[in-house]
């Protein structure tokens, strides 16, 4: 029996030492350092990035619901012709300035004109003075043209249509409303009839009961040039419209 232990003894002696197993548990995962860049060890030192450009976008403005002030008219004022039904000149005129203060059109619309004029006339030696139309069946209007004061001005009472293109209104040249301002602003002009080449008598001043034929007219003076056979021969007297008569 002694032998049988010594023997389970030696056996137990020289048997392999068992490994131990290992126990069925996951390994934890290794915890990475807080910076990164401290952990990576390199020769060279690690030169920051350049901070990126600061980019400024503008502010969008704010819109309100109602401008605080009326939107700044556009275009250029200039004159325009209106031509109107036969003899309502005044009235057209009239009643474009009513539209203008009830539409509130005064920044857009500023003149209404219907050019008059004083003339003398002359008739059977006798003078006459009267106040008469320049353009007669027109008036001017001193406007900035749009769509609104187009519409509104066409459908004003007594207004027949804009004078232009089908397109549009055609203003008036700078130079030729200027000759019109200009006639508005001259003394009386005489209104006549003569023509060059026709008979006429002398009814007054040193030539009195002599006739001729107008030669020239002057109408900026008033004046005719007429050729009276004196002596037998033609020369030029200068006569007033006034003192002049026409031979029937």
């Amino acid at each position: 029996m002694d032998e049988n232990l010594n023997n389970e003894n030696e056996k137990i002696e020289n048997a392999a030492p068992t490994e131990p197993q290992p126990a069925d548990v996951m390994p934890a995962a290794p915890v990475e350092p807080e910076n990164p860049v401290e952990a990576v060890e390199t020769s060279e030192p690690v030169e920051p990035s350049a901070p990126e450009p600061v980019v400024e976008v503008p502010a969008v403005p704010e819109v309100s619901a109602e401008p605080a002030e009326p939107p700044a008219v556009k275009g250029e004022k200039k004159w325009f012709v209106v031509q109107t039904l036969t003899g309502q000149e005044d009235r057209a005129k009239q009643s474009i300035e009513e539209m203008v203060d009830q539409e509130g059109l005064k920044n857009r619309i500023f003149q209404i004109l219907v050019p008059m004029e004083e003339t003398v006339e002359i008739k059977g030696g006798k003078r006459r003075d009267k106040v008469r139309k320049m353009f007669p069946g027109y008036v001017f209007v001193e406007m900035i043209l749009d769509e609104e004061t187009w519409y509104m001005i066409r459908q004003t009472q007594g207004v027949a249509r804009f004078i232009g293109t089908k397109v549009q209104p055609t203003p008036v040249s700078d130079k030729e409303m200027q000759r019109v301002l200009k006639q508005l602003g001259k003394e009386e002009r005489l209104e006549v009839s003569f023509e060059k080449g026709e008979g006429v008598r002398v009814i007054s001043g040193p030539f009195r009961g002599y006739t001729g034929s107008v030669d020239e007219i002057n109408a900026e003076k008033g004046k005719l040039k007429v050729l009276i056979n004196i002596f037998g021969r033609d020369t030029p007297v200068e006569v007033n419209f006034e003192h002049a008569q026409k031979i029937v």
